[in-house]
């Protein structure tokens, strides 16, 4: 039996539904779905806050910090009250007076390796990467996981007056090692300004203006509900789909292939092969 409280959902998702359709299924598929968001930062928090209002039955939430007077300009879960402390226990308490029917499970941990990522993933239906730091890094830490456990995942990232979403299916779309390999076969620079943010050891700043990321973050969660139940299809398949914040344009990128016989990660090649991946070696 849905609940009242979704019922507008069930109203909106019926307008992709055919006759004969059971127009409940898809919230019931939400209402079944075991999610692992990584990252509570200005884009983790605001994701959450969204998935609250669907309802998923189970959110394991993964971060290690504390809410500072800087977040909340953006990070709109969190109160004047809450500085100090823990977003793990901040954000469980939000979300259990949204909504009490999600089973909200925490981890107070900073993600390193691959192990910290795959020792989350017990029980889940699918992951949403909102972490970014350390740069560039992460998201090869995180895809290297879920390919080694086969969980799709929804990635997003903001910088400055753009955002971008993309989403990999382990042995169905090109993974994060793979898109690394398209640019390295296609943009003659790439490499050069990886390896250049590296010897200036680049560390982007904090810039974010809260309207541009609840743009992001709404397109990250619709684009995990599409994913999972298929209601209309997903956008970021193994493509990048970018946002931009100034004219509210947005489009999705080529889509890069899958490299098996060349990726390191989700296929057979030999990592040494590729100088991206000697940058990477080097910050693990």
């Amino acid at each position: 039996m849905i609940e009242d409280r979704y019922l507008a959902n069930v109203n909106y998702f019926s307008r992709y539904c055919k006759a004969d359709d059971d127009r409940f299924e898809i919230q019931e598929k939400i209402n079944n779905l075991k999610i692992l968001l990584l990252g509570l930062g200005g884009g983790g928090s605001n994701i959450l806050t969204l998935l609250a209002g669907l309802g998923p039955k189970m959110i394991r939430m993964v971060d290690y910090d504390r809410v500072e007077a800087s977040n909340l300009g953006r990070q709109l879960l969190y109160r004047e009250a809450d500085i100090g402390e823990k977003k793990t226990v901040v954000a469980k308490r939000a979300i259990n007076e949204m909504n009490s029917n999600i089973n909200v499970e925490t981890v107070d941990k900073k993600i390193i390796d691959v192990n910290d990522v795959v020792e989350l993933t017990e029980g889940i239906d699918i992951i949403v990467c909102a972490i970014d730091e350390p740069p560039f890094l992460i998201h090869r830490i995180v895809n290297e996981a879920i390919v080694k456990v086969g969980l799709p995942c929804v990635f997003g990232a903001s910088q400055v007056s753009r955002g971008r979403v993309y989403t990999v299916i382990p042995q169905k779309t090109g993974c994060f090692d793979c898109m690394n390999l398209n640019f390295s076969k296609n943009d003659p620079k790439f490499v050069e300004q990886f390896v250049g943010f590296r010897n200036i050891q680049f560390a982007p700043p904090s810039i974010a203006y809260g309207p541009g990321i609840f743009q992001l973050t709404a397109s990250i969660v619709d684009e995990l509900i599409r994913v999972v139940t298929r209601y209309a299809e997903p956008k970021s398949l193994g493509t990048q789909y970018e946002i931009n914040y100034e004219d509210g344009n947005s489009f999705t990128h080529k889509t890069w292939p899958r490299f098996e016989s060349e990726c390191p990660t989700c296929g057979k090649g030999d990592v040494s092969q590729w100088e991206i991946f000697q940058y990477y070696q080097e910050k693990k």
